[in-house]
């Protein structure tokens, strides 16, 4: 359950209230998310019955997310520190390699490592890096091309990772503003190279037609809310 004790620092919305509601909610309807987390497979319906709890609370909170960023004070753009490089006899190990194997106990989730995903709209206008143009060394070869990226495992709907969302969506809600002053400079970030960032991010749909049947305008209400914000904001 969510907890209380943070109360003070959190925004004083009845949106904020409501999809706390909504994600109490969702944790009777699935038992938890240790309930989910524990299954070696979800069954068809079951995922079905996940994600349409899953994806619309992760949408409401986007936009409720983008709001309250769109609020805050614009951030200062650090400078980055000038240093200069030092020398290293040593090969630098490779970060993969550097990653332990840990283990992840199930029946904690307030121990996992988790993150929430702002998922915000791409840059039609930026190309991958192993599409950019190669600068030739007119006395060496011609560098090759970066190679393409690794095949990413089909993990997206495992139990253990739809258990890791709803417990990032968990830590969110417990204190939503850290990660509205994470967005605030993403946007701030972006923002001066993408101008239609805050509009897309506005109306990007949901990735699921599930709802809450106890508060089924709680999206639309939340759309509005990140609508309103970035409308008084001025940001296009």
């Amino acid at each position: 359950m969510i907890s209380n004790t943070e109360a003070p620092q959190l925004p004083d919305d009845p949106l904020w209230t409501r999809v706390r509601a909504m994600f109490a909610r969702a944790m009777v309807a699935l038992g938890g998310i240790v309930a989910v987390a524990a299954h070696a497979t979800l069954p068809r319906k079951l995922r079905r019955q996940v994600i349409d709890w899953l994806c619309p609370l992760e949408h409401i909170v986007r936009k409720l997310l983008l709001a309250q960023a769109l609020r805050e004070p614009a951030p200062k753009a650090a400078k980055p520190a000038f240093t200069l490089p030092v020398a290293s006899t040593t090969l630098p190990t490779p970060q993969r390699a550097s990653k332990s194997v840990r283990s992840c106990d199930l029946t904690r989730p307030e121990s996992w490592t988790v993150r929430f995903s702002f998922s915000p709209p791409r840059d039609p206008r930026a190309v991958p890096e192993r599409l950019a143009p190669r600068i030739r060394d007119v006395w060496g070869p011609t560098p090759a091309p970066p190679p393409p990226p690794p095949v990413r495992a089909a993990t997206e709907h495992t139990p253990l990772h739809l258990a890791r969302r709803f417990e990032a969506l968990r830590r969110v809600l417990e204190n939503p503003l850290p990660h509205a002053q994470k967005l605030a400079r993403l946007i701030a970030r972006i923002a001066p190279r993408f101008p239609q960032f805050v509009q897309r991010y506005v109306f990007a749909p949901a990735r699921s037609n599930g709802y809450d049947p106890r508060d089924w305008l709680l999206g639309v209400d939340a759309m509005g809310a990140a609508f309103c914000a970035a409308a008084a904001c001025d940001t296009s």
